[in-house]
């Protein structure tokens, strides 16, 4: 049981190198073998076919990550708390992905992204579903920091999400282009600036 574990997992992560690097069309059953040691077979047997593979890749290493949705609900108790939690979270998930050697990792899920667009019919709604439960997070806590008066009145709680989760999306798209990805200090840092403007 826990060597089908250890296998299923490296399939994974050796997956995730490789659609981070290549389209998905260029990543053959070939280069997954070689590069992880597993057989085809046994990958069949885990994940059924290459979709499968790549559908789990998607899931564990691009939709989990950096999501607001997976944040303790203690944390959503106030604007702040909720927002340097994120911070905090996107920090630990960097440090669990550093041993695979990844130059730049919004720039490997943008790849694997591109080609889920491409190849899995389905993702485009997937995404935008997705990214509506995103905002939705950040309204419900906003709207809680409004009634206990975190924040000062008069704010419009969608609009005040959509600025939050757009600071969040916008440095993450700018870590694509930066060798050292974006800098969570920066994130943080705007968040702040953010939070200075519509705290009461």
């Amino acid at each position: 049981m826990e060597k089908g574990i250890k296998s299923r997992r490296k399939i994974l992560e050796v997956a995730f190198k490789l659609f981070a690097a290549y389209s998905y069309p260029d990543v053959s059953y070939s280069l997954l073998e070689e590069a992880s040691g597993i057989s085809r077979g046994s990958m069949v047997y885990y994940f059924t076919n290459k979709e499968g593979i790549f559908r789990a890749v998607l899931e564990t290493f691009v939709l989990q990550l950096g999501s607001v949705r997976k944040l303790p609900k203690e944390k959503h108790a106030t604007l702040k708390g909720f927002y340097e939690a994120l911070v905090d979270s996107v920090k630990a998930e960097s440090a669990q992905l550093a041993p695979y050697r990844i130059a730049n990792l919004n720039n490997a899920r943008f790849n694997i992204e591109r080609s889920a667009l491409q190849f899995i019919p389905e993702f485009r709604e997937q995404e935008n579903a997705f990214h509506r439960e995103e905002l939705a997070s950040w309204e419900k806590v906003i709207q809680n920091a409004l009634d206990s008066g975190e924040l000062r009145p008069g704010l419009d709680p969608r609009q005040t999400a959509i600025l939050f989760d757009a600071v969040h999306k916008g440095f993450q798209y700018s870590g694509i282009y930066s060798v050292d990805e974006y800098s969570l200090d920066g994130l943080r840092n705007t968040f702040d600036n953010l939070y200075n403007l519509v705290k009461a």
